[in-house]
């Protein structure tokens, strides 16, 4: 039965020159460290001393240890005789981290496919050749397939042109696996900026530049919220289930918030980056978590930074309006 549940995660059998792929050590010698490529059925290949790093060996021990999983390059694959010659330093950081993304997201296909393999008692290669593989052919991974039939309901089986009659058996299960692997819990994140206005627009710049800030929001299943801390201070946030897209949306609004209150003379600073927020801090008012902007400096804040000594945080909040204090969770 191991057998039938082996197989590598891409249709060809050898990583090509100069992919960056992973692996795990295996055991190092005097040549330097044998590795399995843990994408390509734990194919051995070899790190040699001279492909560790760029700077000169003192101690392996302390470059590279046994059951340790590193990004490298493939630099030579010897397809005949199963050889695979790798660099450890010829890999750069971003390739590091574009690495380390494609083997998450092929690991969780994988997976699907291995536990859909044994219920179905189907060998976890058919399953690759029938589902997996064209998929990765259609997609820029089989992952970004199964996320978008999570998310949009998107009849991947059909899109991808899969044998309809090879994978009936196994259709059901597989969907099933795929929402119950991929179906992520919510999330929030957050950012907390500074927006501020001298000029004689005052708190009408600084309204008007967060409203700018709602724009970024480009589907209802993100909503998008900017809540009042003490101004200047201000919190914006999403509630979403994927994180890169909860950050990217979190900072296209900042960008737009910036933009705004630069363009009319304001002052725009950033406190904290995107980032998320655990649940226990979700409700929690932000005066409360420690800011720099206390209840105690809020009126002099006020004051300063909006140009009115008469305008109170009422009259903002009503003004913004789906711009929201903290306090207005805590009811």
């Amino acid at each position: 039965m191991a057998g039938k549940l082996e197989c590598r995660f891409y249709e060809a059998e050898f990583p090509e020159p100069d992919e960056v792929v992973m692996v795990q050590v295996r055991r190092i010698a005097d040549m330097g460290a044998y590795v399995s490529l843990l994408e390509y059925n734990n194919q051995e290949g070899m790190v040699l001393l001279s492909e560790l790093s760029k700077r000169r060996i003192r101690s392996v021990s302390k470059l590279i240890r046994v059951g340790q999983m590193q990004p490298v390059m493939v630099i030579r694959v010897d397809k005949d005789k199963g050889y695979i010659d790798l660099s450890k330093r010829r890999v750069s950081p971003e390739d590091i981290e574009a690495c380390q993304s494609r083997f998450a997201k092929s690991k969780a296909v994988h997976s699907i496919m291995r536990h859909v393999a044994a219920q179905s008692d189907k060998s976890l290669e058919f399953l690759c050749e029938q589902v997996a593989w064209p998929l990765y052919r259609k997609y820029p991974h089989a992952h970004d397939a199964f996320k978008q039939y999570v998310n949009e309901g998107t009849n991947i089986f059909l899109d991808a042109g899969l044998d309809a009659e090879a994978i009936a058996p196994i259709k059901d299960n597989l969907e099933i696996q795929i929402t119950r692997r991929l179906t992520a819990t919510l999330m929030r994140v957050r950012s907390k900026v500074e927006v501020s206005c001298f000029e004689y627009e005052g708190i009408d710049a600084v309204r008007e530049s967060l409203m700018c800030g709602f724009k970024a929001q480009t589907t209802e299943d993100i909503p998008l919220d900017i809540k009042l801390i003490a101004p200047p201070l201000y919190a914006i946030a999403v509630t979403c289930r994927d994180k890169e897209l909860g950050v990217k949306t979190v900072e296209a609004a900042m960008a737009l918030i910036q933009t705004a209150i630069e363009s009319k003379q304001g002052v725009f600073g950033i406190k904290s980056k995107p980032e998320l927020v655990g649940d226990d801090e979700r409700d929690k008012p932000e005066a409360e978590s420690g800011d720099e902007s206390g209840s105690d400096s809020g009126s002099e804040d006020q004051d300063e930074t909006m140009g009115n000594a008469n305008f109170d945080e009422a009259e903002l909040l009503a003004k913004t309006k789906g711009v929201k204090s903290d306090d207005e969770d805590d009811k």
